[in-house]
């Protein structure tokens, strides 16, 4: 699952790019860096930086009437520089465009043609030619300029949420927090299902559970206790595991390292067991010499929980 790039809804995208997602009561835009399926009927755009392109053209017109359009996202028709940047990305605004329009999100590519500007002199306007990124005037009167319209209409401050509270290591004991707070992206331990902390990452390799149990005690310290799970832990992963990946795959588009849960028939270390055997979730006695996937749990051993 470590190579997975997507999950059912979830569909990381790259850099620069950021999905607009529409507030429908505000029209005000909120990029994020992934697609997510559950939301397709509120993405309006694509950014780059800043500058939010509608997904979709508006009528082709003469440039009178296209400087009349606007919508609840207040879009209206670029300047020409920002046609310019917007020529500069239309191979990759393109691939992500395909990218949607096979998740039946409405979306549509870049033509090779003339897009109106809002600027003008007179009886012309400028038009960017977008088979070759050329600037031309053109009669005002013409009615075949495509026009896209552009937002900076962006939501500020808006927290950031997976739907999971996560769990930071700061100063030596875990905090949580129901935000993702990006500036303390290298803090990021765990997330928390049910009343546990869960590891975002699984042990890079299998350990048995004599191995885990020794690799717990060393990642120990006065304040935090790290252990396996006992077997009924793994009741709510496996019984929400997409969601969960769902919400992992979040933290990965913002560059936070995570495994994705493995289906639930895999045998993950537990800390039940019973003489020279650990069960698993599934009620399977399994050697605890024998190698299998290890995800630890975290808790503070002289605090509470602890809200940031």
């Amino acid at each position: 699952m470590e190579n997975q790039n997507h999950t059912h809804l979830i569909w990381p995208v790259q850099s620069p790019y950021k999905i607009a997602y529409r507030d429908p009561l505000t029209g005000f835009l909120t990029l994020l860096p992934y697609i997510d399926l559950q939301w397709k009927i509120k993405i309006w755009g694509i950014a780059i930086g800043q500058m939010v392109f509608k997904l979709t053209h508006e009528a082709g017109t003469d440039w009178n009437t296209a400087m009349t359009y606007t919508d609840l996202c207040r879009g209206t028709v670029p300047t020409t520089a920002e046609l310019d940047i917007a020529f500069a990305h239309k191979s990759g605004f393109n691939e992500l465009v395909q990218l949607l329009r096979s998740k039946n999100v409405a979306a549509e590519p870049w033509n090779d043609g003339w897009y109106w500007s809002n600027e003008n002199n007179g009886d012309t306007a400028t038009v960017i030619d977008m088979a070759d990124g050329k600037a031309e005037l053109i009669l005002k009167r013409i009615k075949n300029g495509y026009v896209r319209l552009l937002s900076r209409r962006i939501a500020t401050n808006k927290p950031l949420s997976v739907r999971y509270p996560l769990v930071y290591l700061e100063d030596g004991v875990f905090k949580i927090s129901y935000d993702l707070d990006l500036s303390r992206k290298e803090q990021l331990w765990g997330i928390q299902l049910g009343k546990k902390y869960f590891c975002l990452c699984q042990e890079p390799t299998k350990q048995t559970w004599y191995q885990a149990v020794e690799k717990a005690k060393e990642l120990s310290t006065d304040l935090v206790r790290i252990s396996l799970p006992k077997k009924e832990m793994f009741d709510e992963p496996a019984k929400y595991r997409d969601s969960i990946n769902d919400a992992l795959m979040k933290l990965r588009a913002y560059g936070v390292k995570v495994d994705l849960w493995e289906d639930k028939s895999l045998q993950y270390l537990t800390s039940s067991e019973y003489l020279d055997h650990y069960v698993t979730w599934w009620h399977e006695m399994i050697p605890k010499d024998i190698p299998k996937t290890c995800r630890f749990i975290g808790e503070n051993r002289k605090h509470g929980t602890i809200l940031i």
